[in-house]
């Protein structure tokens, strides 16, 4: 993952290094933060208003999810916003925040000025500063949603999930906060392509996808971990609420079919769940909650094992 991250990150360097000669050919440039290290490695946010706060409050305009970042931890001022015929001038400077904001490494005290490639470093959030020009941001931001997203039902793919996935653990680790994990499995999905076509079998995929996300809460993160399985990761949740959640969307998924071309395609799934313990890594977490995932399956499908009680009872 290291070499990966690496990668990325030279890979902005240099075509910012390339595009940075050609700054006078009178395009219009867009200010943009790029999260070269963090929870959401390799997003995107324009800067197109004269001020910017950066924070984990609900109130910020580039809101991230990191406890060590104050709620209105920094704000960027962008003072000729108004002016997209001139090269950008932007300048960062840190709103009082608890553990601070730096550049290249350095304290903020006041405002400092940004130049291209500089590293904004809020919380445990590492920001690249870049220029780039309106079809530079386009491709990117595709690029940046094709990487971390499926493409059929447009959730966290699998990498994206599993970098959120060490992220949230090693944070809960640290703060001692509950944290929980799903793996939501169709029960026999061949069964539905081999009867209906692939076509149903895609469109019965995305029906669920639905299905799970708006049984969740903003907070919890839904990926699709690869063929017919889903995963969510519970913030803030012991394995009660877990079990509770997982529930529901049982019943969700058992009690609304997928109704395609006259036909009602009736889906059910098997769900294991776990909560995080404190002397566990990312990869034994997942384990637990495959492992519970697995139980369901063999018990019957169509229901929900919880690994804490599994465990409890041995």
């Amino acid at each position: 993952m290291t070499d990966e991250r690496d990668r990325d990150d030279s890979t902005l360097v240099d075509l910012s290094a390339t595009k940075a000669r050609r700054r006078d050919d009178g395009q219009k440039y867009t200010p943009v933060l790029v999260v070269v290290d963090g929870p959401r490695r390799g997003q995107r946010y324009p800067i197109t208003q004269r001020e910017t706060i950066i924070g984990r409050g609900t109130k910020a305009d580039i809101c991230i999810s990191d406890d060590l970042a104050s709620r209105s931890h920094a704000r960027i001022i962008y003072y000729n916003y108004d002016k997209p015929g001139e090269r950008p001038r932007c300048e960062v400077e840190d709103l009082n925040s608890r553990n601070g904001t730096e550049v290249n490494g350095r304290t903020v005290s006041g405002l400092v000025g940004l130049h291209e490639r500089d590293r904004i470093l809020i919380g445990s959030t590492m920001f690249g500063f870049f220029l780039r020009d309106e079809g530079e941001f386009q491709l990117e931001r595709t690029l940046y949603e094709m990487a971390a997203h499926d493409a059929l039902t447009g959730l966290a793919n699998r990498h994206q999930f599993t970098a959120l996935l060490a992220h949230h653990v090693e944070r809960a680790r640290r703060y001692q906060r509950p944290l929980s994990l799903m793996m939501v499995d169709a029960d026999h999905f061949k069964e539905i392509n081999d009867q209906y076509g692939h076509d149903v079998g895609d469109a019965a995929l995305i029906h669920l996808s639905h299905l799970i996300v708006t049984s969740c809460r903003a907070s919890e993160v839904v990926a699709r971990w690869g063929g017919e399985e889903f995963a969510v990761l519970l913030t803030e949740s012991d394995a009660a609420a877990a079990g509770v959640l997982a529930e529901r969307i049982r019943q969700i998924v058992e009690r609304t079919p997928l109704e395609t071309r006259g036909a009602t395609v009736r889906i059910s799934v098997s769900i294991g769940a776990a909560q995080l313990h404190q002397d566990e890594n990312a990869d034994d977490f997942f384990r637990r909650a495959d492992s519970a995932l697995r139980q369901a399956k063999l018990a019957g499908r169509n229901r929900v094992v919880n690994a804490e009680t599994c465990e409890a009872n041995e």
